[in-house]
């Protein structure tokens, strides 16, 4: 009996221990909209049709925006999962290049680096031919730069647009799959920190990429560091 009163105390006090393990710690965190990032000491305020996920401490992409509510393209009106979602995604490290230098690095598709590959697999756009989601991608095309200064920092946006091909089942009642052309847009701002460099990409279907250009812009707008240069 001892032994059981013994091994059923152990367990008592077990449980707690295990319950109270701390929470993974994350990139910073959001009230009222507003992201401030504990590492790197910045504040962004959010759209509010935009779902934002955090990740965690030490990670160098710092959150991820998807759209709640989104335009559906006409071809896949029968078949809404085959859009692409409207997404942003946002990652800092450092650099010794400008942000102009920067973005010409991400599109150059004989330039390789590590943080090249690490942005890859957040930032679609990069993607140069067959994407995990089974699209046959053409060559990516540049729409335009433009320098920018976002509260004081240099700043470099890009816009780019790639045609692409998928094979999806025609609707919910028809099963036939047809081969269904389109086209993504990109939108890729970098901004210069001291030595910090800040990347923020989006993708979204064409259709609808200067609506959410514009978002993201005025999103971009209000980033802003407690620190000096």
């Amino acid at each position: 009996m001892k032994k059981y009163i013994v091994l059923l105390m152990s367990v008592l006090l077990i449980v707690p221990v295990i319950g109270a393990r701390p929470k993974k710690k994350k990139t910073g965190s959001v009230k009222d909209l507003v992201y401030t990032d504990v590492k790197y000491d910045f504040t962004m305020k959010f759209n509010e049709d935009w779902k934002y996920s955090l990740r965690k401490a030490g990670d160098n992409f710092r959150f991820v925006l998807v759209k709640k509510n989104y335009a559906i393209p006409p071809a896949y009106s029968d078949v809404p999962e085959y859009t692409m979602i409207p997404r942003i995604a946002l990652w800092i490290d450092t650099t010794s290049k400008s942000p102009f230098e920067f973005i010409d690095s991400l599109i150059s598709p004989s330039f390789q680096s590590k943080q090249k590959k690490e942005l890859r697999k957040e930032c679609e756009i990069l993607i140069n031919n067959i994407s995990e989601r089974g699209d046959i991608r053409e060559k990516l095309i540049t729409r335009k730069k433009r320098a920018l200064n976002i509260n004081g920092k240099k700043a470099m946006s890009w816009v780019g647009k790639v045609g692409y091909r998928k094979e999806i089942v025609k609707s919910i009642t028809d099963a036939a799959v047809i081969t269904q052309p389109g086209d993504y847009g990109g939108y890729i701002v970098a901004i210069k920190n001291g030595k910090q460099i800040c990347v923020i990409h989006m993708i979204c279907e064409w259709n609808y990429f200067e609506t959410n250009m514009a978002e993201i812009g005025q999103m971009i707008s209000t980033i802003d560091w407690k620190d000096a240069d």
